[in-house]
């Protein structure tokens, strides 16, 4: 069916102008007089019963073009009534005898609604401009009584209002399609309306931005510049504002470049009505000027870069040969001096031996000074001959287990351990990646160091244990020597540092420091704890996997 007029029913009046429509549309479809008196009855049976059950409804006239066996055609009238409206059809029971067929349906609302069909002679000429004349006629006819043209205003008022609501529909899903973040401001400055993008990127409602004058998503220090637009102090003869502000991100909290852009909204006579604002999100642009600017700085950085690096790669081929001199040096030096100071060491013995009876005390007593010098002179060169040969670029790492090292570290020191008497108990040590001559000597250098720091009379007691410490194992070795004050304990890693007086404890001051280098070489570290008096804890920490 084709609708060609409507009325809404809620009292008597309206069923006047149901009554009023239904004729002139019977009319108009060149219906007899006494057609249209029977139709118009019809309609207006079955409309009293709506209004007579008090629920509102309406009333569709309307033309059915579809000729059925391609002879008969049908003016229609729809009267839909309201929801439970009731079983009171007793105007039907009157209009079915007047129409050629009749329809009753409710629907899952449960509204019923009623179809009147009265037949339309052949000839008549039933296209989509003869329909549009026939709605432009009831558009345009003049109301019969003050109620119908009251009835006809509110009508175009409700069309109107439903219009707007159907433009604000549209214009909230444009808005919220589009991503941009866009809000409204009044002559005053407050927010009258923000589109889903902005509640969701600042996670603010338009309360809050208006009680809080954006002071929670706008960075403090574009805040200034940015709250002038919301105190009422824009130029209204202003085409267009912009300017640029850090606006917070409620998922992370950072605050992002945006582009804050204003335009007036005018009426017909050029009458502000609202401001309609735009946030843009330049942050990357932002970036990228900022890199801008700097770039001449950083080109000038890189052009001095250029001309230091061939003076920088110089300078590393050249200490590079300097410490592989350095460290060959090291290595002949101490071969050569081994050599004297062992003939010092074997003459001063041979002298003591075979000529003591034939020198005076004096004489003795200072070749024993020189046999004893000698002596020292040769641990140190012996020493700083193991410290030049720890080079990192010829160790290879292997599968090694702590195990094995400690066992044969303990093998090497056995005489120093018998002879001090000590006690040496290893718990369960992991496997690492590294150099095991390196490790054992690492494990040697320690355990040395414990037993030469031995209180007297006091059989010394080192504990050998581990520990996971994040990414690394920690090897702890305890004992129960002479211990030190803690203010010196980065002191006894360096070279040739000694806490105590050589005629005291002998030593070069190296032990420690290659233990330093060693571990250093394994990525790991070393540290040391004690207190005078209570023993040394050395903590030797080396990753679980070495890169």
């Amino acid at each position: 069916m084709e609708d060609i007029a409507k009325v809404v029913l809620e009292n008597e009046m309206d069923l006047i102008i149901a009554h009023k429509r239904s004729m002139k549309l019977a009319e108009l479809l060149g219906l007899s007089l006494s057609a249209q008196t029977s139709f118009a009855t019809a309609v207006s049976e079955v409309a009293r019963n709506t209004i007579e059950n008090g629920k509102s409804g309406y009333l569709v006239l309307g033309v059915d073009g579809n000729k059925v066996n391609k002879q008969i055609q049908f003016i229609v009238a729809s009267i839909k009534n309201g929801k439970n409206s009731g079983t009171n059809l007793n105007g039907l029971e009157y209009a079915k005898k007047l129409v050629n067929k009749f329809s009753v349906s409710t629907n899952k609302n449960s509204e019923t609604l009623v179809e009147l069909f009265y037949a339309i002679p052949p000839h008549i000429k039933i296209d989509m401009s003869q329909r549009d004349e026939w709605r432009t006629i009831f558009r345009n006819e003049p109301a019969f009584s003050p109620y119908e043209e009251i009835r006809r205003q509110n009508e175009r008022l409700q069309e109107l209002s439903a219009q707007l609501q159907k433009s604000e529909a549209q214009y909230k899903m444009l808005t919220n399609s589009l991503p941009l973040m866009i809000f409204s401001l009044n002559t005053a400055g407050l927010v009258v309306y923000a589109n889903e993008w902005l509640q969701r990127y600042t996670g603010e409602t338009i309360e809050s931005l208006n009680t809080d004058k954006w002071k929670q998503i706008v960075h403090p220090s574009d805040y200034d510049a940015f709250i002038l637009f919301f105190n009422n102090k824009i130029p209204q003869e202003a085409a267009s504002i912009k300017m640029q502000a850090r606006i917070k991100q409620k998922d992370n909290d950072d605050h992002l470049w945006h582009q804050v852009s204003l335009s007036p909204f005018l009426n017909d006579r050029s009458e502000l009505q609202y401001w309609i604002g735009y946030l843009v999100d330049i942050h990357a642009q932002k970036i990228y000027e900022e890199t801008l600017k700097d770039n001449f700085e950083l080109k000038q950085v890189q052009e001095e870069l250029s001309e230091h690096q061939e003076q920088l790669e110089k300078y590393i081929v050249e200490l590079n040969q300097s410490n592989f001199e350095l460290q060959q040096f090291a290595f002949v030096a101490s071969h050569d001096l081994q050599e004297p100071v062992r003939k010092l060491m074997f003459y001063s013995d041979y002298l003591l031996k075979r000529y003591d009876d034939k020198m005076d005390g004096k004489g003795i007593e200072y070749l024993k000074l020189i046999h004893s010098v000698s002596g020292r002179m040769r641990t140190l060169i012996k020493d700083l001959l193991a410290f030049s040969q720890i080079s990192k670029t010829e160790i290879a790492f292997n599968h090694v287990d702590l195990n094995s090292v400690a066992r044969y570290a303990l093998q090497d020191l056995q005489l120093a351990i018998e002879e001090k008497k000590a006690v040496i108990n290893i718990q369960s040590l992991p496997s690492v990646e590294g150099d095991e001559s390196l490790l054992r000597q690492l494990f040697e250098n320690i355990i040395t160091n414990s037993l030469k720091y031995s209180r007297n009379g006091v059989p010394p007691e080192i504990n050998i244990s581990c520990k996971q410490v994040e990414n690394n194992h920690e090897i702890i070795f305890a004992d129960n020597g002479i211990g030190f004050e803690e203010k010196y304990a980065p002191q006894i890693f360096k070279l040739f540092q000694r806490l105590h007086a050589r005629d005291q404890y002998e030593g070069t001051g190296l032990g420690l420091a290659i233990c330093l280098k060693i571990v250093e070489i394994h990525k790991g570290s070393i540290r040391a704890t004690s207190s005078e008096g209570k023993g040394a804890n050395f903590f030797v920490s080396l990753p679980i996997r070495t890169v």
